[in-house]
């Protein structure tokens, strides 16, 4: 038997992975209202041994309709994002696509997609629950508030939904600085702030932020063809601290091949683990690389109906309890008084969000 195990084992073996770069990644939608279209375009790349998603400069990215129409998208300042003129929007029943070339030489078009009619929102309504869901990485149950949204699904065809959401809050402090003061824009160290912990700054005006949610919440009508549909979640935002929230909900109507997609991505970004976890439906865009350098392109540019709510809540009036949170402001001991620091970068803006109270 000794014998036999002698004769039966075999060295290790160690794996070889092959490294692939190269590859576009396009994700994005054409929509119907003003200032709601956006593309990103990212190529792989392998840094210091670890894949990295980088912007793609300098990229003649066009949208096409169904007449030949031919509109011009222009990069976002330092991101991978490009958008079309400020007063573009896409027009009901027609058919568009999209063509990106890179100074590479890649041709990357999408399959054209004709604009669906738009579903309105019945109602938006926010619901709180202090135990929402459990986090692994907080190793607690969070606090949040779910949105929720109710639609009449047209009778007369098959319908998909997708929901985004953006909830805007304000902030009192627009720079802290570690070690250092706040001067000329800048933190800056001096020999007498070596010893400082933190000191904050506090905004020049009333400021909003914004956040996008990260769930993706897709739906299809298969099982409510031409009936109201109710409590639908279209997000879900953590209970991280006291003041003012406003949602913007965005309900986009998109085609059976965008939902589709959609469904093979939540399954991947949620995950079936486990031993009898199903293997995962291949992730199938509608992008091709029609050039003769033949570069995979993954991702999705489709086209979508937008309709939008927006729903105002006063977290101080919440019978719960928020995550813990830092709410202490740390002013520089200066006299007259401290210098104050700019509403913007970022996400950031002084404009006084529609739907945010007077």
């Amino acid at each position: 038997m000794f014998a036999l195990l002698l004769t039966t084992c075999s060295d290790p073996v160690e794996p070889v992975f092959r490294f692939e770069t190269g590859f576009l990644l396009l994700e994005g939608r054409i929509v119907d209202q003003e200032g709601y279209s956006a593309i990103r375009v990212s190529r792989n790349e392998i840094i210091f041994g670890n894949y990295a998603l980088l912007p793609v400069e300098g990229l003649n990215l066009v949208s096409i309709d169904d007449a030949g129409n031919e509109v011009q998208w222009s990069q976002v300042e330092s991101t991978n994002e490009y958008r079309p003129p400020a007063d573009f929007k896409a027009e009901a029943g027609r058919t568009y696509y999209i063509r990106a070339v890179t100074p590479q030489g890649e041709v990357v078009e999408s399959e054209p997609e004709r604009v669906p009619a738009t579903v309105p929102i019945a109602a938006a309504r926010v619901q709180f629950e202090q135990e929402a869901y459990f986090s692994e990485g907080l190793d607690r149950f969070v606090p949040a508030f779910r949105l929720l949204v109710d639609l009449d699904d047209p009778a007369d065809d098959r319908n998909f939904y997708q929901w985004q959401y953006t909830a805007w809050q304000t902030i009192d402090v627009c720079a802290s600085c570690q070690r250092a003061r706040w001067r000329n824009g800048e933190c800056i160290p001096g020999p007498d702030t070596r010893f400082v912990n933190r000191w904050d700054y506090l905004c020049d005006a009333t400021c909003w932020v914004s956040s996008r949610g990260k769930n993706l919440n897709i739906l299809s009508d298969e099982f409510s063809q031409g009936r109201r549909i109710t409590g639908v979640e279209a997000g879900r935002e953590d209970f991280a601290r006291p003041g003012g929230l406003l949602f913007e909900v965005e309900q986009y109507s998109i085609s059976k091949k965008a939902y589709d997609y959609n469904v093979v991505l939540q399954n991947l970004a949620e995950g079936a683990s486990g031993l009898n976890a199903p293997l995962p439906a291949p992730l199938i865009g509608n992008l091709l690389d029609r050039s003769e350098n033949k570069v995979d392109v993954l991702g999705f540019v489709g086209v979508a109906a937008l309709d939008i709510e927006r729903v105002y809540l006063n977290r101080d009036t919440v019978n719960g309890t928020s995550l813990p949170y830092d709410g202490q402001i740390i002013l520089e001991p200066v006299m007259p008084s401290p210098p104050v620091a700019p509403c913007e970068g970022g996400t950031r803006t002084r404009q006084r969000p529609v739907g945010w109270p007077e």
